[in-house]
């Protein structure tokens, strides 16, 4: 009598309706599947991991599912042509995004993968947070196109008090309005004692505070009416001075609702985002593409910036590779070398922004962004590469096989 597949569950959402994403990890080797399934655990709670082991005549595995998978992780073993074969047999409406991983790098394994529509091939022993790096990507591009944010959400936050994350998220979001030529709007979540309109010189009439108040009656025109206008085109998001907002009268869901309007009209919503984990910040930093944590060289610095970058991981299953950790006022001589910053974090690679007390201060005092102040400085350089990287106009490397073999085709 022939033996059946065998599904196992991994790890599921605590409420099944709450599922948005489901990935099904499928091999013939029981190893595998648990070396693999040790890998996606940073994921999201949201996504459903199953693992199918295979251990019957078909090669298929998506054979008998009744529902199919969102995506579809298949580690081909020394069948590998029979397995790949049947799923270029599968009617182009049953396929399903697939990533293919194999201890063969045979150029017809790769062949077939194409055949078989794979976003990707992966060479075993698998290089350190690839395969996780891919898998998160494809599932914020589904939740992308079922209406989750649409605009790019930039997150930027202080490990500690005055590290200066204020002055990056505000230059950050004006380089990308000038010179990436992107439609940026730039968020101040301090709610009490924002100041972001201070550094580019404007006295917003209305703001963050009143848009939440009306976010239920508003659409993409209403609330432009919200917005400050900086020359540049930098469109600004702040709190209103003579307004003071609690965090507990903010709710999470209308905050949403707002980035959702803002997202429709906005490539790119730059977030500085007080220091504090309660609902409102937890929602936000869960939602982000990128956090960028901002910190200095100091025992204090490194010691709270350890701690929250502990709780991202540990308590809201954000993967490291959207953590880019930035030490600001940057100096090689200090007594805290980048190494053991990196060390005291479990974390890489460290960002760096030199120090450069004039011009940041000619910057405040003007309220002109350091572009317009110093647009040759380092720090003006520096930001302007952490741009390019937070914007996503310097290519990322491809880490599979087939991802390498498209470049090659293009020339890059």
């Amino acid at each position: 009598m022939m033996s059946q597949n065998y599904l196992y569950e991994v790890k599921t959402s605590t409420d099944a309706a709450q599922t948005a994403y489901s990935i099904l990890v499928a091999s013939r080797s029981p190893e595998a599947l648990s070396a693999l399934k040790n890998a996606l655990r940073p994921m999201p709670s949201s996504v459903d991991i199953n693992c199918r082991l295979i251990s019957n005549g078909h090669s298929d595995p998506l054979y008998g599912l009744e529902k199919l998978p969102d995506l579809l992780i298949f580690r081909v073993g020394e069948t590998w042509q029979a397995e790949l074969e049947a799923l270029c047999a599968r009617p182009a409406i049953t396929r399903v995004p697939t990533l293919i991983i194999s201890a063969d790098e045979d150029a017809q394994a790769m062949r077939l993968s194409m055949q078989a529509g794979a976003r990707d091939f992966f060479p075993e022993p698998l290089e350190d947070g690839d395969l996780l790096r891919v898998v998160d990507q494809l599932y914020r591009e589904a939740m992308d196109q079922q209406g989750a944010l649409n605009a790019h959400l930039t997150v930027v936050m202080n490990a500690k008090g005055g590290s200066g994350a204020s002055l990056l998220a505000t230059n950050l979001a004006h380089q990308m309005a000038v010179e990436r030529l992107r439609k940026v709007v730039l968020v101040d979540l301090d709610l009490q004692f924002g100041s972001l309109s201070h550094y580019l010189d404007l006295n917003p009439q209305r703001g963050i505070k009143q848009a939440l108040e009306n976010v239920d009656e508003l659409d993409s025109v209403a609330l432009g009416g919200y917005l400050a206008t900086h020359v540049s085109g930098l469109k600004v998001l702040s709190s209103e001075s003579d307004r003071l907002l609690l965090n507990e009268e903010v709710s999470s869901d209308q905050l949403l609702h707002l980035f959702k309007l803002l997202g429709k009209d906005y490539q790119h919503l730059v977030v500085d985002l007080p220091r504090q984990i309660d609902l409102v910040t937890t929602t936000v930093l869960e939602h982000a593409d990128q956090i960028v944590l901002t910190l200095q060289q100091g025992i204090t610095y490194l010691r709270d910036a350890a701690r929250l970058i502990e709780v991202m991981r540990r308590d809201l299953d954000i993967p490291d590779h959207r953590i880019l950790v930035v030490v600001n006022r940057y100096d090689k001589s200090a007594p805290i070398t980048l190494d053991e910053v990196a060390k005291a974090l479990h974390h890489q690679p460290i960002i760096t922004l030199p120090n450069d007390f004039k011009h940041v201060c000619e910057s405040l005092n003007t309220g002109m962004p350091l572009l317009q102040v110093a647009r040759r400085a380092p720090i003006s350089r520096a930001i302007h590469h952490l741009s390019e990287q937070v914007a996503g106009t310097r290519p990322a490397q491809q880490s599979g096989l087939l991802g390498k073999l498209v470049n090659l085709v293009k020339g890059d």
